[in-house]
């Protein structure tokens, strides 16, 4: 995977410029967790074209964002944000523990080989505070088009429902958990609340179907699932 990701940015992003969209459903999503303590330090692992780490900015945060593709921390910091290449992302967290009262990881952990995800989710709990918590942002695959995002990108290695993830938190030693869809619609209007109503009766659908069928039926089906983990 070396070949894409030292050039992620050329190879798996439509361009080199920031998604408005992604930084408004940010902040619609996740701005509300950040610590009330703006003076506290933040930290944003796998920084991809730099959206959470300029929400980071914007809301006042002392903040930094670390990965492992040269060309992604390149892009970033030709946008003036703070960010740094690491080959090994928990071996920077073993030597920087109990920093971060927050730590974002947006669409990572699918990247993670499977026989290093329990050690790279216990880096990232050692990399926080006794008070803090962890934001992982991963593809649903319990959502009925889950399988769009997960195959989407060739170095995606894992997949995760709720379930699985809720198995892997444990593992790692997290005690408290809670799962989110995220939610994609950020504007208010007559469209946005007609595809919402449209949405919901499919997804009624979608579980109607699931049960008839004796499947696992799970509340969260949006195609994209976070979870807060303390």
């Amino acid at each position: 995977m070396k070949e894409i990701f030292d050039n992620y940015v050329e190879t798996s992003f439509d361009g080199l410029n920031q998604e408005k969209v992604k930084i408004r459903q940010f902040e619609i999503n996740y701005k509300a967790y950040f610590p009330e303590d703006k003076s506290t330090q933040v930290l944003d692992i796998g920084i991809g074209r730099g959206e959470m780490l300029a929400c980071m900015r914007d809301w006042g945060f002392d903040y930094l964002g670390v990965d492992i593709s040269p060309s992604t921390v390149r892009l970033c910091q030709t946008l003036n944000l703070k960010c740094e290449v690491t080959e090994d992302t928990a071996e920077w967290l073993s030597r920087n523990q109990g920093q971060f009262s927050l730590i974002t990881c947006l669409d990572v952990l699918e990247h993670v080989p499977r026989e290093r995800t329990i050690e790279f989710l216990k880096a990232i709990r050692a990399g926080l505070r006794e008070d803090g918590y962890a934001l992982i942002q991963v593809p649903n695959l319990q959502s009925p088009f889950g399988y769009l995002h997960h195959f989407n990108d060739f170095t995606h290695v894992n997949g995760f429902v709720e379930h699985s993830l809720a198995q892997v938190l444990l593992a790692a030693g997290f005690k408290e958990f809670k799962f989110h869809g995220f939610e994609e619609i950020y504007k208010n209007g007559f469209k946005q609340e007609i595809h919402k109503m449209v949405r919901y009766t499919y997804r009624r659908l979608v579980r109607f179907l699931r049960a008839v069928n004796v499947n696992p039926n799970p509340e969260i089906l949006d195609p994209v699932l976070y979870v807060i983990a303390r």
